[in-house]
């Protein structure tokens, strides 16, 4: 069977794990060195304007030729963190982030602002979440990668003789990825236990932090040596935080009704841009939209004969649903709130009993939320002296684990200082991050595809003959007909696209500069005391 010459620049979704960096570095340089002397007698490929590429299973499909390469792919796939999953795991961790410490604090923040800002806030937020999720969806299917560092690589170290760049790009990321998740565990466990402290006395011998601080840490120890999040512990203790949550919302909402709430005991280790705006923009923060959607796709199997994925399988749809439920939960607490009565003013007359169970049900919801960012931070680079005497114990989770509870216990000045950045962070990575890489890619890089190449001239190519048979000469008008006509069905489908583009645009834009640029000059400030 005679070889088919396939694109260079076709890969697959998960072209990360083929391989160490530096081999898919030359791989690249090697299919870009191919790209200018590639020939193709197709002018254009038309896509028709109502096909479904994400229920596509062929989208990020591997060719007949790389079939090991596929079989090495989804054996590293189910070997990470974050492994293939069904829709309903995808779900799950598509929602859960959104009903979590941003969401606690924002039915206590809601009540210091206006009820029509707090509502708007909530859902100018939801819309914007749901659009950058979107946004990495669009990057991953553009470069055909659903990897961060591959995203980047092709954002800013594209084509030859940049082999250090590329290694400090993916340096970078594997340290910030690995810092931001390692802030977000000592948040969300300090949380835990500040709302647990009040409940115990204050003449006790040691202070009543260190004694809670090592129970919730050894309650969620086993959950953080997990292989993966697939792991069963783990999506359980998802689901009983999600439902813990809604019973804590459920408490609230009385509490609310009944004018017996008080104020959240974590608010004392925040800093000073944790207020407001701010905390219903931290609520709606996302970090793992990328290997879920490659989490998702792993679980369709590649091939031309495969069957069509199910609506259920839909990401885009998965991710509304997860962002709409989420906004929906939290819109009725704050349509409670008027904004003469903080909370500072209502009658704390709660009984000791509610407010045990509402701080329990607080701290239920952090605490088992930690042992995801444990598990999927980056590896430590550790001798490898260590990882052979340890055998099998994830001593790089071991490691981030002490690590976390140890920061957990630090002085409330450093406790501030620490949530301030995991703030900055996680506003960055959500809402400036994809639009800056999405307008890199799309308005100062050349684009991945030509839609339109040149055709060369036949009389160019091939020496004039002595005699054209009438059916060569026939076949070659009929080719150049079929070439115009495809041209003209493919501009009528760019005129008709255009709209959806400048919106697109416009979209991008305010993310960038309004949202996300507006957002980081107001953190220099406020952390500055300019307001």
């Amino acid at each position: 069977m005679s070889h088919q010459p396939t694109s260079p620049r076709s890969t697959s979704s998960f072209d990360s794990f083929r391989g160490p960096p530096d081999e898919r570095d030359h791989e690249q340089d090697e299919g870009e060195n191919s790209l200018n002397g590639y020939d193709s007698s197709a002018a254009l490929i038309l896509v028709p304007e109502g096909q479904d590429e994400e229920g596509d299973p062929t989208v990020f499909d591997f060719t007949s030729d790389d079939e090991d390469a596929a079989d090495e792919h989804f054996e590293r796939l189910r070997s990470s963190s974050i492994p293939p999953l069904s829709s309903t795991a995808v779900f799950l961790y598509l929602l859960a982030p959104l009903l979590k410490f941003g969401a606690i604090l924002t039915v206590d923040e809601g009540g210091k602002l206006p009820v029509s800002w707090a509502i708007s806030a909530i859902i100018i937020f939801a819309v914007l979440c749901a659009f950058t999720r979107q946004i990495w969806y669009m990057l991953a299917k553009y470069v055909r990668r659903s990897d961060m560092e591959e995203i980047l690589l092709e954002a800013f170290a594209r084509g030859r003789g940049k082999e250090r760049k590329r290694k400090f790009i993916r340096t970078l990321v594997r340290f910030s990825s690995g810092v931001f998740q390692l802030l977000l565990a000592v948040l969300y466990l300090r949380a835990s236990v500040d709302v647990l402290v009040p409940l115990l006395p204050n003449n006790l011998i040691i202070p009543a932090r260190y004694p809670i601080t090592v129970l919730v840490a050894l309650a969620i120890g086993p959950l953080c040596f997990a292989r993966s999040i697939a792991a069963t512990g783990v999506i359980y203790a998802m689901w009983t935080s999600i439902f813990t949550f809604t019973a804590w919302l459920a408490c609230s909402a009385y509490a609310h009704a009944t004018g017996i709430l008080t104020v959240n005991p974590a608010t004392e280790s925040l800093g000073s841009l944790w207020q407001g705006i701010s905390v219903i923009a931290f609520a709606f923060t996302t970090s793992f939209t990328l290997p879920l959607y490659a989490a998702l796709r792993g679980t369709i199997q590649p091939g031309a004969g495969a069957p069509r994925p199910k609506r259920s399988q839909s990401f885009r749809l998965l991710t509304l649903l997860a962002v709409g439920i989420a906004a929906t939960l939290i819109l009725p607490l704050i349509l409670l709130q008027t904004a003469d009565a903080p909370l500072s003013a209502q009658t704390s007359t709660a009984t000791t009993p509610f407010k045990a169970l509402m701080a329990i049900l607080n701290a239920i919801t952090l605490a088992l939320t930690v042992p995801i960012f444990i598990i999927t931070s980056p590896t430590l680079p550790l001798p490898s002296v260590l990882r052979r005497a340890t055998g099998s114990v994830p001593l790089s989770k071991v490691v981030l684990y002490a690590i976390s509870v140890g920061l957990t216990l630090v002085p409330q000045n450093i406790a501030k200082l620490l949530s301030d950045i995991t703030l900055v962070i996680a506003f960055v990575s959500t809402y400036f991050l994809p639009a800056f890489i999405h307008m890199t890619m799309h308005n100062f890089r050349r684009p991945l595809s030509i839609v339109i190449p040149p055709t060369p001239n036949p009389s160019t190519v091939f020496p004039p003959q002595a005699s054209t048979s009438p059916t060569s000469a026939l076949s070659t008008g009929s080719e150049s007909r079929e070439d115009e006509l495809l041209q003209r069905k493919e501009r009528l489908l760019q005129r008709r696209r255009l709209g959806r583009r400048i919106v697109w645009d416009i979209g991008v834009w305010t993310l960038l500069l309004p949202v996300g640029g507006g957002g980081l000059v107001w953190a220099v400030g406020r952390l500055a005391g300019r307001w």
